[in-house]
């Protein structure tokens, strides 16, 4: 026969582990459903007349949104539209492109922030010596998971650890606008790639499964890798966010992203795309290619946009 203290433990463990999949569900992925949109424009064949009616009939000017005089409208905009290619005015056709990305970029950063004010309410928690609830332990093992300080089923780590709680800061976190945009553009030939259009693939992700994306024209013999495709820009733009967020390779962005965070409560898109180099295989070429996208196109301007019903959002330091 079990023991109080026995069944007390198992079920204080079964407690945990309903919070755990509980945390994990709230913190899943989100897909465009389940952010609040205003309007959705999409379908099999989407034109940029329909594109342009819907952003007119919102107010959706995107030259008032680069002087901040206007917010960004809640508006979806799901791939690109298959005629951009036919707009035949270049300043047209950039701000359909940036105007329909910018507020799938802006939701997602309500998403990252989200997250990281849930982060951080429990590192004060635990800066305070304060008992985590079974609640809250599962939401810090789901967080940790799905930026991927952890492994799914690693169990031996102190996630009130210090180190845990920095590594976390570090990666959940908003994404620099500017540079996000400047990204696509390069990326997907400013929406007029065979990727963009057969795949909504906005940011040249790599995948190693030729079923699960598009595979390069001129791919050379011996080589494995396609470019992912997704279902829509959100979602192409949700999984580009997760890599900056997690990837080894983009350890020295999220440094430099923290120490902005820290000293401004902004972000810099032009100075963080220095931190980019292995992105590419161009190396600084590479960098300076987004850089120029980003002043020739003043979109240092939009680090500051916001979408309608929010305000500016400081990050103290933490």
């Amino acid at each position: 026969m079990l023991t109080i203290a026995q069944r007390k433990a198992i079920l204080l463990t079964a407690m945990i582990g309903l919070a755990v999949i509980g945390a994990a569900w709230a913190l899943r992925d989100t897909d465009s459903a389940t952010v609040r949109w205003d309007k959705e424009v999409g379908g099999p064949s989407l034109a940029v007349a329909a594109v342009e009616k819907t952003f007119a009939a919102m107010g959706y000017d995107f030259s008032a949104v680069k002087t901040g005089q206007a917010a960004v409208p809640r508006v979806l905009v799901r791939s690109v539209p298959d005629d951009l290619a036919q707009v035949p005015e270049v300043d047209r056709r950039k701000d359909l492109f940036l105007g329909s990305l910018l507020p799938v970029v802006l939701a997602i950063n309500e998403q990252l922030l989200a997250e990281r004010a849930a982060l951080e309410k429990l590192a004060a928690k635990i800066r305070f010596q304060e008992r985590l609830s079974a609640k809250d332990a599962a939401t810090l093992r789901a967080l940790a998971v799905r930026y991927r300080v952890i492994a799914p089923n690693e169990e031996a780590v102190d996630l009130t650890d210090a180190s845990v709680i920095d590594e976390l800061l570090l990666r959940a976190a908003p994404l620099p606008v500017s540079l996000a945009l400047a990204q696509a553009a390069e990326e997907s030939a400013w929406g007029l790639s065979r990727f963009a259009s057969e795949g909504n693939a906005l940011y040249g992700q790599w995948v190693w499964n030729d079923e699960a994306g598009m595979i390069p024209r001129g791919r050379r013999e011996g080589q494995t890798h396609s470019v992912q495709a997704f279902d829509d820009i959100y979602q192409c733009t949700l999984s580009y966010a997760h890599n900056l967020n997690t990837h080894r390779a983009y350890d020295g962005f999220r440094r430099m992203r923290a120490n902005m965070l820290n000293a401004t409560g902004r972000l810099d898109g032009h100075a963080l795309a220095g931190t980019l180099t292995r992105y590419s295989g161009r190396g600084h070429a590479y960098v300076e290619a987004l850089r120029n996208i980003i002043r020739a196109n003043d979109l240092g301007a939009l680090d500051r946009a916001r979408l309608t019903g929010t305000t500016e959002t400081r990050i103290a330091a933490s």
